[in-house]
């Protein structure tokens, strides 16, 4: 693995809002903190996310989205990008591959932070 002396971009590709948070949102700090641009791929709207009966559910990946931007400029990060899949309907294809193919293309990163695949698939 490079150095963090060696990286300018790196891209971090979580399935769902706030995955990233949850499990690497201290690295994702140190590395902005080493100066290298951090770039976030999220698959997925959210909408699977909240448990509030009072929010209609058509406005969760709103809010979800604006949670993820807020919760990754707090760790330096400002390049968010949804993919925009449903969650929970998320399905190794050509599209997905396509999507997350193209976002690596322009962000040409030197590291990439992706989920284990030993966890939950569709993670």
């Amino acid at each position: 693995m490079l150095e963090d002396s060696e990286v300018e971009r790196a891209l971090v590709v979580m399935a769902h809002p706030d995955d990233v948070d949850f499990g690497a949102a201290g690295t994702v700090a140190l590395w902005n903190r080493a100066g290298i641009s951090v770039t976030y791929g999220i698959v997925t709207d959210g909408d699977a996310g909240g448990f509030d009966p009072a929010i209609p559910r058509a406005e969760i990946p709103g809010i979800r989205q604006r949670e993820q931007r807020a919760a990754a400029a707090v760790v330096g990060v400002s390049d968010v990008h949804f993919l925009g899949y449903k969650d929970g309907d998320v399905n190794p294809s050509q599209d997905l591959r396509r999507d997350i193919s193209r976002l690596i293309r322009q962000v040409r990163p030197q590291r990439m932070l992706i989920q284990s695949p030993d966890r939950k698939w569709e993670h």
